[in-house]
């Protein structure tokens, strides 16, 4: 795997939307602050001529948002990507993108998460190039970056950082009504952490990769799924998966790791680290814990759901592809990227 180049004071940052775009309002808003606060630490922020688009949730043509990411990947004056927003369609801008010129060119970090999925998991899958599963660029217009946003940007800048489980998350926020369009989370709900397996404690290394599920499903069995020959070049080292869902219910996340598994994704895996899922409503006599561990169980493995990964904030900033170090001692989840 090829690390990116750690982010330095004076770096530019460029920002494209492979899916939607910013939009106005609330986003536009947010979007304004967050320039004004990465200019704060010293970093000029480029847009691509389509950032700001949104017609039927996209940004653009499928072809221009290739085009505008592999734009901002191959000039030399951008040392960092951060996608504008996510979405539903990045992945029919994927047949345009030039994997193997990317596989041979240096590697900067890409960070996104949700539909970004497409971009931050193929290239690790099929570039071996680490990325980042974190924040959209609009997450940084918040008027006091939360301490996930300070350590995601310490994480970009290359300071290894020890990641511990947030004591509270958020469900609700009032950040869309006028005038608190800059405000930070909302934390009402105590983090819990739990392990689905019969291990009392977690420590565990290898390398990790994964995403939103609902994407990675799309993914799966498509030209772009090359997951079995990654896994089997990384046995060595052993893999980590992590995955959270978005618009999934319950049994559609059972039906899509059933799926991953029979794919053959999971073969030497040592550890699955779950995020919380956005949809958690119980449907028949399934919660989602038995959901999400039913088809894994059998794995053997060390299964922890509940992390701060995914689309109830705040989150960790997941370095896809990153040799990593997790422990959790059934109470504070710890994750160290090597």
């Amino acid at each position: 795997m090829q690390n990116f180049e750690p982010l330095k004071k004076g770096d530019k940052i460029g920002v494209c939307a492979p899916s939607m775009g910013c939009g106005e309002g609330y986003y536009q808003k947010r979007c304004d602050n967050a320039v004004k606060n990465f200019k704060k630490l010293g970093h000029e922020i480029v847009f691509t001529e389509n950032s700001f688009g949104n017609v039927l949730a996209r940004s653009s043509d499928a072809k221009i948002r290739a085009k505008e990411f592999e734009q901002l990947f191959f000039d030399d004056q951008i040392k960092g990507i951060i996608s504008m927003a996510g979405g539903e369609f990045e992945m029919e801008m994927l047949p345009y993108i030039n994997f193997d010129k990317i596989k041979k060119a240096k590697n900067k970090f890409f960070q996104g998460f949700s539909d970004n999925t497409c971009l931050s998991f193929l290239l690790a899958t099929l570039c071996d190039k680490t990325s980042v599963y974190a924040s959209n660029f609009c997450n940084f217009g918040m008027k006091k970056w939360h301490k996930s946003l300070k350590e995601n940007y310490d994480i970009l800048c290359g300071k290894k950082v020890e990641q511990t489980s947030f004591t509270k998350y958020e469900i609700e926020s009032n950040r869309k009504e006028e005038g608190n369009e800059l405000n930070g989370y909302n934390l009402t709900q105590k983090t819990t952490p739990n392990i689905l397996s019969d291990h009392k404690k977690v420590d565990v290394s290898g390398l990790l990769i994964g995403g939103c599920l609902d994407v990675l499903s799309t993914l799966c069995g498509t030209k772009f799924d090359k997951v079995k020959n990654f896994v089997k070049r990384n046995k060595d080292k052993g893999i980590i998966w992590f995955f959270e869902s978005c618009d999934l219910n319950v049994l559609e996340q059972l039906r899509v790791i059933w799926k991953l598994k029979n794919a053959g994704w999971f073969e030497g895996v040592k550890a699955v680290l779950i995020g919380r899922p956005l949809n958690t409503t119980p449907l028949f006599d399934y919660d989602y814990k038995q959901a999400n561990y039913e088809h894994l169980k059998d794995l053997n493995v060390p299964i922890v759901i509940d992390l701060d990964i995914g689309h109830t904030s705040p989150n960790w900033a997941i370095v896809n592809g990153a040799h990593t170090h997790f422990t959790f001692d059934g109470k504070k989840a710890k994750i160290v990227f090597e």
